[in-house]
């Protein structure tokens, strides 16, 4: 029987609830990663952030205030869009200073170590979820695992025997 901690990436790149949504994104497309486990200052697990659930927050704060095409993330990473008018512009820098800590997914499936590959990849497909942070007995992150790892592990374990 194969473990999740068999097939789990032990290099995880973790977010800070304190960091700016700007900021985690930066780290998203420097790590080329669509999402990450949000840990306190001991690595315990507090929530998960994806690029979707930044999405979803810009698209949201944009159509507050009326406007219906959406910047991508990338928008905010450098210079503001020149199209944006000046009255928008505070909205702009507001989104990209949102704090982790405030949209982060807090309802977070998650793994143990020991716990065998099949399970972890069931509960990837039943919660419909493209990764699970692992965690030991006192919630720490250990590693992260997502379907693909889990697929490549079972496919090597196959060719072995």
């Amino acid at each position: 029987m194969m473990k999740v901690k068999d097939a789990m990436n032990k290099n995880v790149i973790t977010l800070s609830p304190n960091l700016t949504i700007k900021e985690a994104y930066e780290t998203f497309v420097k790590n080329n990663i669509s999402g990450a486990p949000v840990v306190d200052s001991q690595g315990k697990l507090l929530g998960i952030l994806t690029i979707k659930d930044i999405l979803k927050v810009i698209k949201n704060r944009m159509e507050d205030i009326g406007i219906f095409i959406y910047p991508t993330p990338f928008d905010f990473m450098e210079t503001l869009p020149i199209e944006i008018p000046e009255e928008n512009r505070s909205t702009f820098e507001s989104i990209a200073n949102i704090k982790v800590g405030e949209i982060m997914e807090r309802k977070v499936h998650y793994i143990n170590p020991n716990a065998d590959i099949y399970e972890a990849l069931e509960l990837l497909i039943k919660k419909d979820v493209s990764r699970l942070p692992v965690v030991d007995e006192n919630k720490r992150v250990v590693g992260i695992v997502t379907r693909s790892d889990l697929l490549k592990a079972i496919a090597e374990s196959n060719e072995i025997s």
